[in-house]
């Protein structure tokens, strides 16, 4: 437990008051204001233990008042539990508000299909975020340090990150809003201490940190670096972490360099971007004769605008993007998050999966329909047949109706979606073809595909929507009735 002694007249220790110093002077680095309250994360090491009591010292000298703030990832049974219990009370000793909260990590990553590391960060940094709303925090203060920086720097150059990767974790930074509760501003006071200066900070101030034993288990990426990698490193050099976090705040700066111009370039590729859909598109043609370094850099700005984050975002993934997008339309890949990446005629998507921009209707079971008729697909889209005059010009490049012979088509029909050896034979080919063949020709993006509504009777598929009908039922002299068949967003002005 901790066991403090905060009265006036105390004369703190030299190495106390240089961290103190050294935590106000990032504070003020981060335009941390005094008049509003900031979160404590906490998990009961010496670390966030040292931010904690660090902070609760700078409240106490006019700073800004202190929330200690504490999750439970519920991954280490009663240890989990005492963890939690123990932040409340050094909170309680403290004089310091406590919010606590828990959730079963290994679920929800298993559930999400996320690593376990992944999943704790998003429902811990959910936690913070809903916090910081309700009781109007500037901000959430956490206990990364230097070492903790240098580790993530060759984490991420393991996994082949570029340039964003190696810069690390920067003193300040957004949280995605869609872990929940809102954007949230993080702080890092801590990133130019080292591990030690927090253990001989918790000695000096008699506090005694809570240990994770999983903190010694090299299941976990980041553990094997600090006990097996860091150890050889540091062999070669012994201050190989301050060399590391170096790099990073070179790799810092020039980053900032090259987004300048990216965000000159981003206002004329963005084709469009929705922020409650997480959809985002940009201009394919402008994309390709763009420099490859830009182009890449443009693509991975689109997947954080579609995620949220670059985390598990690999140098391969933007490879492949930029690959896709320069091979062709209809081209899709699966990227970390549940984002979806699909290349367009013109333009390539990026989209939580499941949310794609289609502009069909969702998939349907096959349904019998009447011809004329109305059939409204749930959603709001409606397919309508409607008899009409013979229009003037029957050529059409609609992509939302076409002109059909009535009696071709035939009074009742079946509306449906494709199924595998689809064929298919379109107007003005003397041979049928396959559908799947059709959909990849005419550029169609592969999550749109089983979507498609398809008109079939008993001859076979007479129309495509999006595509076109079939040569059997087209419009001829001899065409006594003339069926209009259109898909849009309601059935009125189709």
């Amino acid at each position: 437990m901790t066991q403090h002694n905060s009265g006036a007249d105390r004369v703190e220790p030299e190495h106390v008051i240089t961290v103190r110093d050294t935590i106000n002077a990032a504070l003020r680095e981060a335009a941390v204001k005094p008049e509003r309250p900031v979160l404590v994360a906490v998990s009961g090491g010496a670390d966030s233990m040292t931010g904690l009591d660090a902070m609760q010292a700078i409240s106490d000298a006019d700073g800004p008042t202190v929330i200690a703030c504490h999750f439970n990832h519920q991954m280490r049974g009663v240890d989990s539990d005492a963890d939690e219990e123990y932040v409340r009370l050094a909170a309680e000793s403290l004089g310091v508000a406590y919010r606590g909260e828990g959730a079963d990590v290994a679920t929800y990553a298993r559930e999400e299909r996320l690593s376990v590391e992944d999943a704790a960060r998003r429902l811990r940094y959910g936690f913070l975020g809903r916090v910081a709303q309700e009781e109007g925090a500037q901000a959430a203060i956490t206990g990364h340090t230097l070492d903790d920086q240098a580790e993530t720097v060759l984490l991420h150059m393991v996994r082949g990150s570029g340039l964003s990767g190696v810069r690390g974790m920067r003193l300040v930074s957004q949280t995605p809003r869609r872990w929940g509760g809102g954007t949230l501003t993080v702080v890092r006071p801590l990133l130019r201490l080292r591990r030690e200066d927090t253990e001989e900070y918790c000695r000096e101030r008699g506090i005694i940190p809570r240990l994770d034993v999983s903190n010694e288990s090299t299941t976990f990426a980041r553990n094997r670096l600090r006990l097996n990698v860091m150890p050889e490193l540091e062999a070669i050099n012994p201050r190989v972490a301050e060399s590391i976090t170096r790099l990073s705040d070179t790799a810092a700066e020039e980053f900032e360099a090259l987004q300048e111009v990216v965000d000159e370039l981003w206002e004329h590729v963005l084709d469009n971007s929705d922020e409650d859909t997480h959809i985002v598109t940009l201009d394919r043609r402008l994309l390709k004769i763009t420099r490859p370094a830009l182009r890449r850099s443009l693509l991975r700005r689109a997947f954080v605008e579609a995620a949220g984050t670059t985390t598990e975002l690999q140098r391969s993934h933007i490879t492949e993007m930029d690959k896709l997008a320069e091979s062709g339309a209809g081209r899709s890949l699966d990227l970390p998050h549940g984002i979806r990446y699909e290349t367009r005629t013109d333009t390539v998507m990026l989209a939580p999966s499941g949310l794609e921009d289609s502009p069909y209707p969702a998939p349907l079971e096959p349904v019998s329909i009447s011809a004329p008729g109305v059939f409204e697909f749930v959603g709001g889209e409606a397919l309508e047949l409607e008899l009409v005059d013979r229009p003037n010009n029957l050529d059409t490049t609609s992509e939302t109706f076409q002109y059909a012979d009535a009696d071709a088509v035939g009074g009742t029909v079946t509306l449906r979606n494709r199924s595998d050896g689809d064929r298919f034979q379109p107007l003005g080919m003397e041979s049928d073809t396959r559908v799947q063949d059709l959909f990849v020709n005419a550029g169609v993006p592969r999550s749109w595909r089983d979507r498609v509504p398809i008109i079939e009777n008993d001859r076979g598929i007479a129309w495509v929507a999006g595509l076109r009908i079939a040569e059997w039922a087209r419009v001829t002299p001899d065409t006594e009735r003339v069926l209009k068949i259109g898909l849009g967003v309601r059935a009125e002005g189709l």
